[in-house]
């Protein structure tokens, strides 16, 4: 399949059509900005999504219901970054995560994660440090 290119505003105007809850194409779409595009951006491409996304007026209607908004919200929230050091199995290993905060209805519980369905298992974090990403421009 052919790969296109598109710059970060487009990107950005795609990501305010696709705000659940929108078909399952559109749902696909903005579980990809959690799930692939947010490892491709820049971190002040991470922050203006997130600051942009948060003036459609359906953004703060969807973060009330939709679990994939939740998790995009949380993901991209610049103020919710973390570095997160482990040890399994005799092996310190630290790693960017973000904290998903919800009831037990969302299915998460506090955790912090390193993708969009991968969290840290409590039992083997041993430090969890802020993150504060640099804007950019």
């Amino acid at each position: 399949m052919t790969k296109f290119n598109i710059d970060f505003f487009e990107l950005s105007f795609l990501a305010e059509a696709c705000i659940p809850p929108r078909p399952i194409a559109r749902a696909m779409f903005w579980q990809d900005l959690t799930k692939r595009y947010w490892e491709q951006m820049t971190e002040g491409e991470r922050i203006n999504l997130f600051e942009w996304i948060q003036r459609n007026p359906y953004y703060e209607e969807s973060l009330k219901k939709e679990a994939d908004t939740k998790t995009f919200h949380a993901r991209f929230d610049p103020d919710n970054q973390y570095m997160v050091t482990t040890v399994y199995e005799g092996k310190e290993d630290t790693r960017r995560a973000f904290k998903v905060q919800g009831g037990e209805q969302d299915g998460f519980t506090n955790r912090y994660y390193i993708g969009h369905d991968t969290f840290i298992s409590e039992e083997y974090i041993t430090q969890v440090t802020k993150f504060i990403p640099k804007r950019e421009y």
